[in-house]
């Protein structure tokens, strides 16, 4: 008897496996990019709900204290109002260990290259809607500059800009407006339009004004004129895209950086839209540094055995009173 249990424990195990195959075609673990996308793995962020300190997706109103800063750091004005959000974790909860996979991206990015060089204009893009580009984006961007970089964002989601919210910094004015006045001189009108945040060397160009024409304006020749005038003057430019299935800016803006980096949320990306994407960056010629496995939850994965690491890690700062 134990025998015939033993044997049907491993086909209802075998059936699970094949049935989980065929109708979840989600990607889920950090090795899956490697596997059915066959592209570099740049990072593994961990769910912002995993840990011990539970963060937020998006804003919501404050219903305690938060988190104290380090001495002399300001927070954007709206958002000192606001509940710690995960779009600025690295800035906010600097010792945490979603933090710090941030910063580990970062460092596979800064020490990727493409023919040589190192990439210093990016595309972060995505398949579908909702799978974490912004949230990367602002993090690697504080990440940058707190490695003492000069960094500049872009928001080139000219249809639904957030970026100008993270930092608290106003959208009456930028990329659309750049783009639109093409009588304009590029590298003048750029610097009365980038804005610095409160984040030492770290510079957001907003994408301003909402426009029904986003992507005829990045057909603009001002558009690569920007991207010529600010190379010189950032060590790092990152540019925040729209999903790339249903609009085509993140390839146009594609043509014109080094390379772009695929986010892929877990549990959410399917396998067939991940992989559509990046064929579409491919044929185009567009380089593809890798890809970011985003709001991976440590305790449903199998990868790597990641499960015990982000364990040991999270004990760790809350030892030392940073996850509390």
């Amino acid at each position: 008897s134990a025998m015939l249990g033993l044997l049907g424990g491993l086909f209802l195990g075998a059936v699970f496996v094949i049935a989980r195959e065929r109708y979840d075609r989600t990607i889920h673990n950090p090795e899956d990019a490697g596997f059915y996308l066959g592209l570099s793995e740049l990072g593994i962020i961990p769910s912002a709900t995993a840990g011990r300190s539970r963060l937020y997706y998006g804003r919501r109103r404050r219903r305690g204290q938060g988190m104290a800063l380090p001495q002399g750091t300001a927070l954007p004005h709206k958002e000192a109002e606001e509940e710690d959000c995960v779009e600025l974790v690295t800035l906010k909860h600097r010792s945490s260990s979603l933090a710090e996979s941030f910063r580990a991206t970062l460092t596979s990015i800064l020490f990727s290259s493409q023919n040589g060089n190192r990439p210093k204009v990016l595309v972060l893009t995505s398949a579908t809607a909702a799978e974490g580009k912004t949230t990367i984006a602002s993090n690697l961007g504080v990440a940058l500059a707190e490695a003492g970089q000069k960094v500049l964002i872009i928001d080139g989601d000219l249809r639904k800009p957030r970026l100008h919210e993270i930092f608290g910094l106003a959208n009456d004015l930028g990329l659309s407006d750049l783009l639109r006045d093409r009588n304009a001189a590029v590298g003048e009108a750029a610097r009365g339009l980038i804005r610095e945040t409160s984040v030492p060397g770290l510079a957001l160009l907003p994408a301003g004004p909402h426009t029904a024409a986003a992507t005829n304006l990045l057909y603009s020749p001002q558009l690569p004129e920007l991207l010529k005038a600010v190379r010189p003057e950032y060590d790092m430019v990152l540019i925040d895209t729209p999903p790339m299935l249903q609009i085509a800016d993140a390839r146009v803006l594609g043509r014109l950086a080094d390379a772009v980096v695929l986010i892929i949320r877990s549990g959410r990306t399917t396998r067939d839209a991940a992989q559509a994407a990046r064929d579409r960056l491919v044929e185009d010629g567009i380089p593809v540094l890798g890809a970011i496995l985003n709001d991976w939850d440590p305790r449903g994965g199998t990868g790597y055995g990641y499960h015990g690491y982000y364990d040991r890690y999270r004990y760790y700062h809350y030892r030392e009173g940073e996850g509390n």
